[in-house]
């Protein structure tokens, strides 16, 4: 068994993430990847970005609201992929006309708050970011908190997010750190410490990793919804897996023979492929949520096959030269100099991307479920 160093759960041997709270168990930890990987990787966000600098000869227009974008952009500048999977999930979230009068809030896996607190209208100052008081040697880096090293400048303030659980403490204490939500607790997903038909909306982007407990996790956000409640997935499709970058490049390895080129991509995968335990259609999630009370109202696009590919390059496997240069950069008072002109710069070379956020075959779809 593995013991998950993050909620103390015993796993199987074989595990790649924690059964109970999703963090990494089995996964090679980026600080672990060697510099074979490292060009692996470049030479693959190279041949993603050209892809599409030759598709932008062909689109116009920019992001369908520049100051979201940019909000999520300066969260998240060192995870761009990140940044542009949160701001897709954010239009869909407006498209379902969802707001503060539809009840009270609630983000049921809420991590760091941030993602929360950007859809909810807070903004931040643009030298803070989602990398501060981080475990660089551990396999879930964002595993720590240190409030001394949790600097918030809010610049505007959004609605008031009325609760925020997750399991992890680390979370929770960095949520707290945020001063946006009303009520941030450490709660499983399968029990939630909150009153029968006491929300109106809950927001997840999390439920998708669950595996055995998501059905237990489903009747808990029926019993806290309204009768009029909404409650919002944000979750893979069966197209998700075939759109990455390094599970298929390792199949089509494999496919061809050449098995030590299909074990190193297999290896830079770290579990993508998998991490989401519902990859279904619309007629599966029908008939998993009439198990649980619930019905499937409709679904909206999040992103397309595009921004999947990017998202499973990205500068993920750089993560700890990039946080190396920002405390630099910190130590030496130019971070809030070098961010913006980097900021640009991100902006304008993954343009493209933004303006097809949802192009090709839907990968992440909102699901918009009400009471049966």
């Amino acid at each position: 068994m593995v013991r998950c160093p993050v909620c103390g759960f015993d796993n199987p041997d074989a595990a790649l993430f924690c059964r109970r709270c999703t963090s990494p168990v089995g996964v090679v930890p980026l600080h672990e990847l060697d510099a074979r990987d490292h060009r692996r990787c470049l030479a693959a966000l190279f041949q993603i970005l050209g892809e599409q600098s030759i598709k932008a000869m062909t689109t116009e227009g920019g992001p369908a609201d520049p100051d979201l974008w940019r909000a999520y952009l300066s969260a998240f500048w060192l995870r761009p992929e990140t940044a542009l999977v949160l701001y897709g999930e954010t239009l869909a979230i407006r498209a379902s006309g969802l707001d503060a009068s539809s009840g009270p809030w609630l983000d049921l896996g809420c991590g760091d708050g941030i993602h929360a607190a950007i859809y909810s209208g807070w903004r931040f100052d643009e030298v803070f970011d989602a990398f501060s008081s981080l475990d660089l040697g551990a396999a879930d880096i964002y595993n720590r908190f240190d409030p001394a090293e949790f600097d918030v400048k809010v610049t505007r303030e959004g609605r008031r997010i009325d609760y925020g659980l997750d399991i992890k403490a680390t979370a929770v204490a960095r949520a707290k750190g945020l001063g946006v939500f009303a009520d941030v607790r450490q709660a499983d997903a399968t029990s939630l410490p909150l009153g029968d038909g006491s929300v109106g909306v809950i927001f997840s982007n999390m439920l998708r990793d669950l595996g055995e407990p998501l059905s237990a996790a489903l009747k808990e956000c029926r019993r806290v919804l309204r009768d009029d409640g909404t409650l919002l997935i944000s979750t893979m499709t069966p197209a998700y897996a075939g759109s990455l970058y390094f599970a298929p490049a390792g199949k089509a390895a494999a496919d061809a023979g050449d098995a030590d080129a299909a074990r190193e991509l297999l290896k830079l995968d770290r579990g993508r492929s998998v991490f989401c335990q519902r990859q279904l259609t619309g007629g599966q999630w029908r008939e998993l949520l009439g198990g649980t009370g619930l019905r499937l109202r409709r679904k909206q696009t999040i992103v397309g096959q595009q921004i999947i590919r990017f998202w499973d390059v990205g500068l993920r496997p750089f993560t700890h030269a990039l946080l190396a240069r920002r405390e630099a950069w910190v130590r030496a008072g130019v971070l809030r100099e070098v961010k913006r002109s980097l900021l640009d710069g991100l902006e304008y070379m993954i343009a493209p991307l933004v303006r097809s956020l949802t192009a090709g075959i839907p990968c992440m779809e909102l699901l918009e479920i009400g009471k049966a």
